[in-house]
């Protein structure tokens, strides 16, 4: 828990993107949303969440955070799905598409990367 704090995540230039792949709490998430929405990083990939629901029935209604990241334009969100669970193809290209996602936000910024949240959609 907490690895990952404020103080480190000010060691890491500005164009950085920090990617959990392991357990949210590894990096201080309210550190982390800081650091995003201040714009001293570039963006997050996260394959976890800090929270988990406790029933599959609260698993629609159970936010990934206490912090909103969703509502930030350079985070990239999935609920522990990245990769390695399942059909292996169906794995391998969810991968691959999560870095192209990654790539196409660092490349040719956040306003033309596909698949990009639409809160007037909300989703």
């Amino acid at each position: 828990r907490g690895l990952i704090g404020a103080e480190e995540l000010a060691l890491l230039p500005r164009h950085a993107v920090v990617v959990n792949v392991g357990r949210g709490a590894v990096i201080d998430e309210h550190a982390l949303y800081a650091a995003l929405r201040e714009g001293r990083l570039h963006g997050a990939g996260l394959d976890v969440w800090w929270s988990y629901p406790a029933t599959y029935e609260e698993a629609l209604c159970t936010p990934p955070s206490a912090f909103p990241y969703g509502e930030l334009d350079r985070v990239v969100l999935s609920p522990h799905r990245g990769g390695g669970i399942g059909v292996a193809d169906l794995e391998l290209a969810r991968m691959r598409r999560i870095g192209e996602m990654l790539s196409a936000a660092g490349r040719d910024g956040v306003e033309r990367m596909p698949h990009r949240w639409d809160f007037g959609l909300g989703y």
